[in-house]
Order: C-alpha cells, then sequence, then structure tokens
C-alpha cells in the first residue's frame, strides 16, 4: 500500500493550513506545516520585495527540502498545507531574470529526487475574499500585500493545476469563495467525500 502524501496549495489566505489541519485530524495523518514565521527575511521581503525576494525564497526551500526529507522516512499518510513548486511561483513573481535562473537551477537540483506529493488539493478564492481572510489573520507583513501580486498568485495557481490535470496527477480544484469549512462542517464534510476515493485510489496502486 502507498503512503498518501497529500498538498494543499492556492494564494495567500484562501485557507491551506486550515484545511491541512482538519484532514490531518479526520484522516490521523501527519500534518506537515510550513515554516512561515521562522523567516528572518519575510517582514523585509513585504516592504521591499526586489531586494529581498531571492533571501527570501532560498530560506524557504531550504527548510522545504529538510522537511520533504524528514517525509521521506514516514509511513504514516501525510497531509502538506504546500507544495514545494510553490517555491517556483513566488520566485517568479518576484526574482529578476538573472536570479530567477539561478534559483531554478539551484531548485532543480534539490528537488530531482524528493518524494512528491501524490496528491493535491488546489484551493481558489475571489480576490476580496482571500483579502478579507489575510485581514482577519492580522499578520503584520501581509499588510501591504498588493491586489495585483494576489491576482498574480492566483492566475499562476490555475496554470500550475492544469498543467498537473494534463499530466494526469491526481489533483481536484475547489474554489472556497461560498464556502467555510472551518466552521461549516456540512462544506467540510463534501470536501472530504471528494477526496476519500482519490486517497483511495493512491492506497491501492
Amino acid at each position: 500500500m502507498n503512503k498518501p502524501f497529500i498538498a494543499i496549495e492556492g494564494p495567500i489566505g484562501v485557507g491551506k493550513s486550515s484545511l491541512a489541519h482538519k484532514l490531518s485530524q479526520s484522516l490521523n495523518y501527519y500534518e506537515e506545516k510550513e515554516i512561515i514565521d521562522e523567516n528572518p527575511f519575510l517582514s523585509d521581503f513585504y516592504d521591499d520585495i526586489s531586494k529581498w525576494s531571492f533571501q527570501t525564497e532560498m530560506f524557504f526551500l531550504c527548510n522545504r527540502y529538510k522537511q520533504a526529507k524528514d517525509i521521506a522516512k514516514m509511513t504514516q499518510g501525510v497531509v502538506s498545507d504546500y507544495h514545494i513548486y510553490k517555491n517556483k511561483i513566488f520566485a517568479r513573481n518576484t526574482l529578476s531574470h538573472h536570479e530567477f535562473d539561478k534559483f531554478d537551477r539551484i531548485f532543480d537540483i534539490l528537488t530531482e529526487d524528493l518524494e512528491m506529493p501524490n496528491m493535491i488539493i488546489f484551493l481558489d478564492a475571489d480576490l476580496n475574499v482571500l483579502k478579507q481572510r489575510i485581514a482577519k489573520r492580522n499578520r503584520s507583513f501581509e499588510h501591504h500585500i498588493e491586489d495585483n501580486y494576489l491576482l498574480n498568485l492566483k492566475e499562476d495557481y490555475l496554470t500550475f493545476y492544469n498543467a498537473m490535470k494534463c499530466e494526469g496527477a491526481n489533483v481536484v480544484l475547489i474554489n472556497t469563495s461560498d464556502i467555510d469549512f472551518v466552521n461549516n462542517d456540512s462544506d467540510y464534510q463534501s470536501i472530504l467525500e471528494k477526496i476519500r476515493p482519490m486517497i483511495g485510489a493512491i492506497e491501492n496502486e
């Protein structure tokens, strides 16, 4: 039986961590949390993206690489609130062409032999919903996020989803604009019903 390794992805504020936590409890999976607050460059990044983006992305990449190596040793199912490919998505939006070329080569070297998620849940939401959720969680370093930045992330995640779907990957896209899976159990149960057959397919491969 293969180990289910679920990644949850989508733009900032869409609810990745909340869903990962609930799924980990329902499925008795290990919950892999993205390291965010520990990144010493993040507050500077949102103040001056062009100046601090390379340092920020390299910190995230190295930490996610270490987490991925640890996950590979596990036999328990895993649900993560990120996919390591998000580094490329964010880097492409923030790095200069020269910096991205350098980052891209490092990324490919580090990830060439990593165990990748065998299921990805893509979450999306309207821009206004994302902004409301970001404001509600009130992280000081997110106060300066611009609308265009969020819109670019939304578009890039949809491109990533479509590419994975075309490759035949085990993926699902859920628009969360009009649902509240955190506080409304019926909304959460509807998500569970969508993904349980996908998990079963992994286990039976």
